[in-house]
Parts: structure tokens; sequence; C-alpha cells
């Protein structure tokens, strides 16, 4: 993963998330990442692993549209569309636009994923006007 390229470590976790391929997910995280939830502040590979597993039994999963990324010398903030859809029909039962404010590592990734329900919000969070 290029480390000049926040565009790049944030496609390539969307992508992973995307394709609950969990050994890519896991090589686009720092070994410190914190990712916040809804149910909370994840810490550590081990449990973003966890959080990105999917229930088997459940029918309405979740995806991760990617519109854009920012960075202008700042943290980076990906514009991103969160999609509840059922697997069946593939139908999009609920759909959110968020700002996620992304810090990346010299390596190339990714220490911090933090949604906001306001992309304005995340822009600003991350210094970008």
């Amino acid at each position: 993963m290029s480390t000049g390229d926040p565009a790049a470590a944030i496609a390539a976790f969307v992508d992973a998330f995307n394709a609950e391929d969990l050994d890519a997910f896991a090589r686009t995280l720092a070994p410190t990442v914190e990712i916040q939830t809804r149910r909370g502040l994840v810490r550590g590979i081990d449990e973003a692993r966890e959080w990105a597993t999917r229930t088997p039994s459940g029918e309405l999963h979740q995806r991760l549209v990617l519109e854009g990324a920012r960075a202008d010398g700042h943290p980076a903030v990906a514009l991103v569309r969160r999609q509840w859809f059922w697997e069946r029909s593939q139908k999009v039962a609920l759909e959110e636009e968020l700002g996620v404010l992304v810090t990346i590592d010299g390596d190339g990734l990714i220490t911090r994923w933090q949604p906001f329900e306001q992309r304005d919000a995340a822009l600003a969070a991350a210094g970008i006007r």
C-alpha cells in the first residue's frame, strides 16, 4: 500500500470490508487501530476483525460506498455512504451519508476510523475547509 496516498488506504479498507475479506481488512490496519462504531470504540486488529465479521444468520448487511477522500495536508476524510441492504434481493433498506475522519500512519496503515453523521463535521475535525 502506498504510504503517500490516503485515498488508496481508504479504498483498500472499504474494499476489504465490503468483500468480507478479513485478512485483507486486517492488512489495512495498524496494530493500534481504533475504530469508532455505534457500539463503542474497537481497539486493535483482533477486535477490528471481530467487528467486521458478519453474523451468518443475519439477512440485513452493511456495505460502504466510497464517494471520495480528501486530505489536503491534514488527516484524511472519507466521504462515504453506508448502506444497509437485504442479502437476498440486494435492495437497499437504509442509506446514510457519512464523513469519516481517517488517520493513516507512515506505512499507509489506518490508525483511526471515526465516522461523523455530518460530512462537514468530519471535514472540520480534520482541519479541512
